[in-house]
């Protein structure tokens, strides 16, 4: 599941300026189920620790995988601290790739913004016109019905 979210930051990341704000809806909604997955994975994850300490009275507190993992025989020791730091490498690389494609969408959306404002409050000037007899005109971006 981390995997998948990673790719879709990476496509989201790759399309920033390319792709359609349908694509990048699509994207957003494979992310958030993604997401949704993951939290019903810990949800699960939390609850078998709970069980841990019927079946390891001794457990030291708190009980995390780093002592789950001192606990383990070897084989599974091995097996649990590879996927551990696969599991932290993906994470710090999910944590990056969205951080960036935040930025990212900030300062589109800040540019968006601000040609909407141009665009709807105009930047001050006058805008020109043409008059009935074609000649150009300026008016404070208003016609005047007589002059159409």
């Amino acid at each position: 599941m981390h995997q998948a979210l990673w790719e879709q930051l990476q496509e989201e990341a790759s399309g920033f300026g390319v792709l359609s704000g349908n694509e990048l809806l699509r994207i957003q909604r494979v992310k958030d189920k993604i997401v949704e997955q993951v939290i019903r994975q810990e949800e699960k994850r939390i609850s078998l620790v709970d069980q841990f300490p019927r079946l390891w009275p001794q457990q030291p507190s708190p009980f995390t995988l780093s002592v789950i993992i001192q606990m383990a025989p070897t084989d599974q020791a091995k097996a649990l601290q590879y996927c551990f730091d696969e599991l932290q490498n993906i994470l710090s690389e999910i944590r990056i790739l969205a951080e960036r494609n935040s930025l990212e969408s900030s300062a589109r959306l800040k540019s968006v913004e601000a040609s909407m404002r141009f665009l709807t409050e105009g930047s001050g000037r006058q805008q020109a016109t043409y008059s009935g007899s074609g000649e150009l005109q300026h008016s404070g971006g208003k016609v005047s019905r007589t002059s159409v």
